[in-house]
């Protein structure tokens, strides 16, 4: 445990040294500005510090830290804005490692940081993870369009999720994107900087990963880890809001005094910063729950997901009110939280679909106590 620590320790403090120096305002706006954009240089680089393979098991080629060096990381990239498929990497090999279906040569490109992949398993808007997928596999392969994923426009694999032809079973499939059957959507959004895209299978090759039931219960898997390191990127964020309105109403002056002297101001601040202890908590316990609570990690998952959209929505939103109005201009940083924290609270299902999945298993979270 100590040397774990000690390696925890050493990578945190390089990505927050890395990714200060590295993600400048006019990197993120040059980002924003076309659809499907994807930060490789910086993938590279922390690629070549080994970030793709430090919470995989050592067994699999990885490092072996664990989730909690990946949500440390996650945290760090949330703080600045940036965005690299690390959850989506790591969540792809625990799934292949799960499945145990002779994986290797895929598992090595994830986690030397070869390959990329996305997760295209999740609907926009309230929906979350359908239980009548828009994609249909049989002998003719997978054909269907998914909903905008992130890093699908730069991925070279996919985890998708299926129904039987015969509309009978599930499927968790695995889809090399780098095929005739594929084509990538680039879709113009409130956050450029993802690399999202649509992905639309016409007779593409697929490898099922899980059928049925243990297509069902691999799902919530996959949706459970990967919701709970995206809270730590989203208190990592709304963190970062935080402080800037905190140093902005230290700075800014109305009737010769700073404006966090104002009553109005000081009580933003304080629900935001309640908020996001919440959240904070709420993630540190799902994390914990992945090893020491396994069964009702689900529902720790929900609870994290939940009050991590609320934190960081409610904080990029009064971060920009307390700007006024230079927090809405583009040469204003503020706005990059709030596109951010809008994608964030999308992409793996909204708050009311994890709200639904919180009550369904709400009495698990009583296991812990």
């Amino acid at each position: 445990m100590g040397d774990n620590q000690e390696a925890l320790a050493m990578i945190t403090d390089q990505a927050g040294r890395l990714l200060e120096d590295a993600v400048t305002p006019q990197r993120l706006k040059s980002l924003l500005q076309k659809p499907g954009s994807f930060d490789r240089d910086l993938w590279l680089q922390t690629v070549g510090l080994g970030w793709a393979g430090a919470a995989v098991p050592e067994e699999a080629g990885g490092f072996g830290l664990g989730w909690e060096v990946l949500c440390a990381l996650a945290g760090h990239l949330g703080a600045v804005t940036a965005s690299l498929p690390l959850i989506q990497n790591t969540v792809l090999v625990d799934a292949l490692a799960q499945a145990d279906c002779g994986y290797s040569a895929v598992i090595e490109q994830l986690v030397s940081g070869e390959a990329i992949a996305t997760l295209a398993l999740f609907d926009q808007g309230d929906n979350g993870i359908s239980d009548t997928p828009q994609l249909v596999y049989g002998s003719s392969g997978l054909n269907g369009v998914t909903a905008v994923a992130p890093f699908a426009a730069v991925a070279g694999f996919a985890l998708v999720h299926a129904l039987r032809e015969d509309q009978s079973q599930p499927a968790l499939l695995l889809v090399a994107l780098d095929q005739k059957g594929v084509k990538r959507d680039l879709r113009n959004c409130i956050d450029n900087a993802r690399g999202a895209a649509a992905l639309d299978f016409a007779n593409a090759t697929a490898t099922p990963v899980a059928v049925g039931d243990g297509a069902s219960s691999l799902l919530m898997r996959v949706a459970a880890r990967a919701v709970i390191a995206t809270a730590f990127e989203q208190v990592g964020g709304a963190g970062s809001c935080l402080q800037s309105a905190c140093d902005y109403a230290r700075e800014r002056k109305v009737f010769g005094q700073p404006i966090g002297a104002f009553q109005g101001i000081k009580h933003k601040l304080a629900d935001i910063y309640a908020d996001i202890e919440i959240a904070r908590g709420c993630a540190l316990d799902a994390l914990a729950a992945l090893e020491s609570n396994p069964r009702a990690a689900l529902a720790y998952a929900a609870a994290a997901r939940v009050t991590a959209i609320t934190a960081y929505e409610h904080a990029a939103r009064e971060n920009i009110q307390v700007h006024g109005g230079i927090g809405v201009t583009w040469e204003s940083a503020e706005h990059h939280y709030y596109r951010r924290s809008r994608s964030l609270a999308l992409e793996l299902g909204a708050a009311p679909y994890w709200r639904d999945v919180l009550v369904d298993h709400v009495e698990l979270l009583a296991e812990g106590y």
